[in-house]
């Protein structure tokens, strides 16, 4: 059964990671794809003419990447000895595709690429951005679906934003010399996310904060010098991003939501108006029966009834059944 993330790619597409990452791959390297899969972007990099080397976990993709690349060792980046295995400054770039968010202790896999990098050579990322906009419109609906492939993927056990994968390499002795991000609009990834149930204003709003379009990071890094400060890196844009058309589901969904908007603000404007015609009648007739006891007339049909009242009950007769 072939890999599942065995696919085809266009190297000279810049809104993908793949197509970045060969492109920041110089002609002629010696090059470590960690987590090589069926081997298609070693492939990509042999017209580069690079002497490509693969890691895999799994045996049956390592062993289609066989067909594309000089080796392929069939190990466990989180545990593999890279440096007894390859040897120390044996490659110019070390590529982690797509590697990091599967690994519970992704500091151990860079200091294993570090181990076998050469002094002036790179290291060339990609990972998933868990602030895309998608993922942030979903949590909004209460909504966090993993899917086979994609920013959710079913094996993610990390996620990071540009903040934290700093962090991360920070910490490894890494510094970022050039970083990019493939885009996608909220609205066009595999993410569950129901637009019907957005007002456009929370989605445009979320289209408007900073990284919410990148997808995916991809970026080239070094060896750190001892000391270093590391420079304020910020991703640029790989691509446009077009917003999707919707769909006439969608369009005549939003409208009746919108609808039922309005109604249900009519609705609410007639109540608040029926409470104030109650409110100022119920005072008018608090009113008037306040100036009917103060007046003139009460007090005297009052004083007048009240006598009256009395001997009635001083002459009332007595009951025959009682001594």
């Amino acid at each position: 059964m072939p890999s599942k993330y065995a696919f085809d790619f266009d190297p000279q597409e810049t809104n993908t990671s793949h197509g970045l990452l060969v492109g920041m791959v110089p002609p002629r390297s010696r090059v470590l794809d960690v987590g090589c899969a069926a081997g298609y972007l070693g492939d990509a990099l042999k017209d580069k003419e690079c002497i490509v080397r693969g890691v895999e976990l799994d045996p049956v993709a390592a062993e289609e990447a066989r067909a594309h690349l000089a080796s392929v060792v069939v190990a466990d980046a989180e545990t593999l000895d890279y440096a007894a295995e390859f040897g120390a400054e044996a490659f110019d770039v070390v590529v982690l595709a797509d590697v990091l968010e599967h690994v519970r202790n992704p500091a151990r896999v860079l200091a294993g690429a570090l181990s076998v990098l050469a002094e002036d050579g790179t290291l060339v990322i990609s990972i998933p951005n868990v602030a895309h906009g998608s993922l942030r419109l979903g949590l909004l609906q209460g909504r966090w679906n993993y899917t086979p492939l994609g920013l959710l993927d079913e094996t993610h056990v990390r996620f990071v934003t540009w903040d934290t994968l700093q962090d991360l390499l920070t910490d490894a002795g890494i510094i970022v010399s050039a970083a990019w991000m493939t885009t996608a609009d909220p609205l066009a990834t595999e993410v569950d996310v129901d637009p019907a149930l957005l007002p456009q204003e929370v989605v445009d709003w979320v289209r408007a904060q900073p990284l919410a379009l990148g997808y995916q990071f991809v970026l080239s890094a070094r060896r750190a010098v001892p000391g270093e400060t590391p420079p304020q890196v910020e991703p640029l844009p790989a691509g446009p991003v077009v917003a999707p058309a919707e769909s006439p589901t969608i369009v005549s969904a939003r409208e009746e939501v919108e609808q039922l908007r309005r109604t249900l603000a009519d609705r609410e404007d007639e109540l608040r108006a029926a409470k104030e015609i109650i409110a100022y009648h119920e005072a008018a007739a608090l009113e008037a029966e306040r100036r009917l006891r103060d007046s003139a007339t009460w007090r005297v049909g009052n004083a007048v009834v009240t006598p009256l009242r009395a001997a009635k009950r001083a002459f009332r007769p007595t009951d025959p059944g009682k001594g």
